[in-house]
């Protein structure tokens, strides 16, 4: 008999029959206390019910402990998720602080420099066995003051040991994620969450649904907090986030979502509502399918809960049926509406590339250079390289790993800088985001009278 674990974030129950948690993240910088408090405020008033933000040292932990004074004093109980990536110290000093840690298993204590390992069976177990020696504190501090762990397994960031053996694929994602619950549970801590991040819809859809099958199969599901990571800004943003979200909602598989846009956070939770609605009044029936083409009509007046609709369920007919085109019909809007709808959805989930797919990172505290600003000006100078994939991420965390499968990308330095990328090999210093621009100008000018 499969056990569904749930249990409580702060005053929030997640897993189990309750319902989905919308959750969004900061952007300000967290040593801001005053920034970072009045940011958490919109993004409550906007309908976040969970809230995380970048603790990327031990500078921030007591930014952390202030933030959460202030915001408890001014009557604000959201729970508060702190997002540690590289330091096991960082997330064992502020785990007493918040109501849940996210560590990323692939850059908390293995290596990510994207080289080939060769390993043998036992060297393999050896540095799980120290992975989970370096992790045993953390639990221990988890475990005394309630806080959860959310393991945040992405694409992007899969540690060398992980892919030399399984490869970069949904597969090594799930082994990653098993390992760590697998630690989790040889330590007796169970109040876990996971969450299976990409980029790319179909690797965060297939990925998700592998780990939740293997968890059913070991007979007990943690709660899983889904997303696309980068999913960029816009309708974009919007439709690459719904077709993968959504999708699993309909699927009965998701327990916390998060929308993430390279736009004010207080942007992300309404949409995210909006898919959780929509995930809830949808059905695999909704649709038909006819050579291979998925038909949707419906008579939804709302632009964006028509969109998360059509982009749902057309996640949901691609990743069961491995659909080759959508038609939408809805009289409440034009033929060129739902034409670019149609165009978009495709894009998002990558049956028809028809233009340039715009790889972004919502930001965070850790970026440090006007990261919706440079991504309006990609859009606008790159739009017309169709199949090209162009990465905009905020800092080196979120860089050459996360953009994933990117062929070139600006990747934040630091004080208003970038460096431009080719896939996941720096090219170019910190540069001026015109700098930067130029050069990458170049980049796509040479590629494509290379062909």
């Amino acid at each position: 008999m499969n056990s569904k674990t749930s249990f409580n974030i702060g005053n929030v129950t997640i897993g189990g029959s309750s319902p989905v948690v919308v959750q969004s993240m900061t952007n300000t910088d967290t040593r801001d206390v005053a920034a970072s408090v009045a940011q958490v405020k919109r993004m409550v008033a906007a309908g976040a019910q969970m809230v995380r933000l970048t603790v990327p040292s031990l500078q921030e932990v007591e930014a952390m402990r202030a933030i959460r004074d202030q915001l408890r004093a001014d009557g604000v109980d959201v729970p508060l998720v702190a997002d540690v990536h590289f330091n096991p110290k960082v997330a064992e000093a502020v785990a007493s602080i918040v109501d849940k840690v996210r560590i990323n298993p692939g850059n908390y204590v293995d290596k990510r420099s994207f080289k080939q390992l060769d390993l043998s069976d036992s060297e393999y177990s050896d540095a799980v066995e120290r992975m989970a020696l370096r992790a045993a504190p953390l639990f221990r501090i988890c475990r005394e003051h309630g806080t959860a762990i959310r393991l945040g397994i992405n694409h992007g960031s899969l540690c060398d040991r992980i892919v030399s053996r399984y490869g970069n694929t949904p597969r090594a994602m799930v082994q990653s994620a098993l390992e760590w619950v697998d630690i989790c549970e040889h330590y007796d801590f169970h109040k876990v969450v996971v969450s299976m991040k990409s980029s790319n819809v179909h690797t965060m859809v297939e990925a998700t649904l592998l780990l939740h099958q293997e968890m059913a199969r070991r007979g007990c599901t943690y709660p899983l907090h889904i997303g696309v990571t980068e999913a960029g800004n816009g309708l974009e943003g919007r439709v690459k986030s719904a077709a993968g979200i959504a999708a699993l909602l309909l699927m009965g598989v998701g327990d916390t979502v998060r929308v993430s846009l390279t736009e004010p956070p207080e942007n992300e939770t309404p949409f995210a509502h909006k898919l959780v609605e929509a995930a809830k009044t949808l059905s695999p029936r909704d649709y038909t399918l006819h050579d291979g083409v998925m038909e949707y009509a419906c008579d939804e007046p709302d632009w964006e809960t028509w969109l998360a609709k059509a982009s749902a369920l057309a996640g949901h007919a691609y990743y069961n049926h491995r659909i080759k085109d959508v038609k939408l019909i809805n009289p409440r809007f034009g033929k060129d509406e739902c034409a670019e709808l149609e165009a978009t959805i495709l894009q998002a989930c990558r049956i028809k590339m028809i233009k340039t797919e715009f790889i972004s990172c919502p930001s965070c505290g850790r970026t440090q250079y006007d990261i919706q600003s440079v991504l309006s000006q990609v859009k606008e100078r790159f739009s017309g390289y169709p199949g090209l994939k162009v990465g905009v991420m905020g800092c080196i965390v979120n860089g050459p790993g996360e953009m994933a499968d990117a062929d070139f990308g600006i990747v934040g330095a630091s004080h208003g800088t970038v460096c431009v990328y080719e896939g996941k090999t720096r090219l170019t210093e910190a540069l001026s985001v015109e700098q930067a621009m130029k050069h990458l100008e170049k980049l796509l000018n040479d590629k494509m009278m290379a062909k």
